[in-house]
């Protein structure tokens, strides 16, 4: 018969662990809870798979014999520290009271763009109160059609202008760098990021989701981003991986928004 100290040194010789296993945004699904987005492997409705770990088996003292050394299970590494920085941007959806007609269904760029100025008047609040929200997307999508001809489909240079002329910010379009982003958001500026929507992998938009869209980040850990999403009611805090911006960030390219340049929007106060 097997004794157990035998067992035992079977289990050591052969390195076992001892280890338990334990924006044309269209409107966004109410049908999921949500959660921090986890980089999707294909362009497909996907959610973060929460693997289980177990944590080190340690036999006791009172299940080995007297004469026995306790066998202490391999020590997991730590994960490293990961970087965390969080600007308090107020968020609101671009249909505040989620009526996705005209001209919600257009607004990612004008609600990124109130979230921005928001910010940078100070308001502190988690989320705008969706009458004032939706009074301030109206009000800057009427004062595009009076000085632009139009409010939908802004591209990345039309948005900087419209935050220097409307909004009194200093805003500058830069190629795409995830690198700038952390330096921006740690000089206290935002970043907008327009992006080919489906290829965001976000699973709140209603499928195919939109063909252009704009959101805010405000904030990174590790080689995730954090956003402000306005193309759903869920989007407050919304976590991209590096890798999903990176492929989304392209510019409207009149139409052909996945061979759009990739850019971004840095938005900061004005030195007036």
């Amino acid at each position: 018969m097997i004794t157990r100290r035998q067992l035992l040194a079977v289990a050591i010789i052969s390195g076992l662990s001892l280890v338990g296993v334990g924006c044309k945004s269209t409107p966004a699904s109410n049908s999921i809870a949500n959660r921090p987005i986890i980089e999707p492997k294909a362009q497909i409705d996907t959610r973060e798979a929460n693997k289980p770990q177990g944590e080190p088996i340690k036999p006791s003292g009172s299940q080995l014999a007297p004469s026995e050394p306790k066998v202490e299970a391999p020590i997991l590494e730590n994960k490293p520290v990961h970087s965390l920085r969080v600007l308090p941007v107020p968020f609101t959806p671009q249909a505040p009271y989620a009526d996705w007609n005209l001209p919600y269904q257009e607004a990612c760029e004008e609600a990124s763009m109130v979230m921005a100025a928001e910010y940078f008047k100070g308001n502190k609040t988690l989320q705008l109160d969706p009458a004032y929200a939706n009074q301030e997307i109206l009000k800057l999508v009427e004062w595009q059609k009076i000085n632009r001809g139009f409010y939908e489909d802004t591209t990345a240079s039309e948005v900087a202008s419209i935050l220097k002329d409307y909004y009194n910010l200093t805003a500058e379009v830069v190629a795409y760098n995830p690198e700038v982003i952390k330096q921006a958001l740690t000089n206290n500026k935002l970043v907008l990021i327009p992006a080919a929507g489906r290829l965001l992998g976000n699973p709140y938009f209603h499928r195919p989701g939109p063909l252009y869209h704009m959101l805010v980040v405000k904030g990174y850990e590790g080689d995730e981003f954090i956003t402000n999403d306005p193309g759903t009611k869920r989007g407050e805090s919304f976590r991209y991986q590096e890798s999903a911006l990176r492929r989304a960030a392209h510019d409207w390219n009149s139409g052909d928004v996945e061979h759009g340049e990739q850019v971004m929007i840095v938005v900061s106060k004005s030195q007036e």
